[in-house]
């Protein structure tokens, strides 16, 4: 009888520690965010906004703590009796390092090594919550007359980006777009 009560004490920990994470961990709603996708003649871009996020980044830059968005943009086409195929996967990391004695900003892009410094707080949060014509992959890719999906996700760190095997567990605040579209 110990057996069978350590093995549902055992296997009930896991599950009760996901539905509190889920619970305790703040998230956007899902419908306050846009994305819009772009077809060029050659291009597909992503343009992404992340609404109702000012507050977050605004108190955390305002005290001197940096502050870093990573959207994951994936492109996937959709099939009817199978699992969707994946033809492209982004990562995009952007933070920004405030100087409280010079009262401006650095933002950087850490896929490409370029830095800005600004002096406006709100062109620094419109970096971190904007995604704008970013190119997500080449047209040529992709067939005409099959349907698409644009998946953009995004999360929020205050202070560093934790790498540790733990930081899976506690996800900072996320927020999740999603557009579906077809080449001519």
């Amino acid at each position: 009888m110990r057996c069978f009560q350590r093995y549902v004490l055992v296997s009930l920990i896991p599950l009760l520690a996901g539905v509190f994470f889920a619970a305790c961990s703040p998230a956007y709603a899902e419908g306050s965010s846009e994305l819009e996708v772009i077809v060029d003649e050659k291009v597909i871009y992503c343009s992404a906004m992340l609404n109702g996020s000012d507050d977050a980044f605004l108190h955390a830059m305002k005290d001197g703590i940096s502050v870093s968005t990573v959207w994951y943009v994936r492109v996937d086409r959709v099939r009817d009796y199978w699992l969707n195929k994946n033809i492209a996967k982004i990562a995009v990391v952007r933070r920004v390092v405030p100087d409280l004695l010079s009262r401006s900003w650095l933002l950087e892009d850490v896929a490409s090594g370029i830095s800005q410094r600004v002096y406006d707080l709100s062109a620094a949060t419109r970096f971190l919550a904007n995604l704008e014509q970013f190119p997500v992959l080449d047209k040529s890719l992709l067939e005409s007359g099959a349907l698409y999906v644009m998946n953009a996700s995004v999360e929020l760190y205050t202070g560093e980006v934790n790498d540790a095997w733990w930081a899976s567990l506690l996800k900072p605040e996320e927020a999740s777009m999603k557009q579906v579209f077809q080449l001519p």
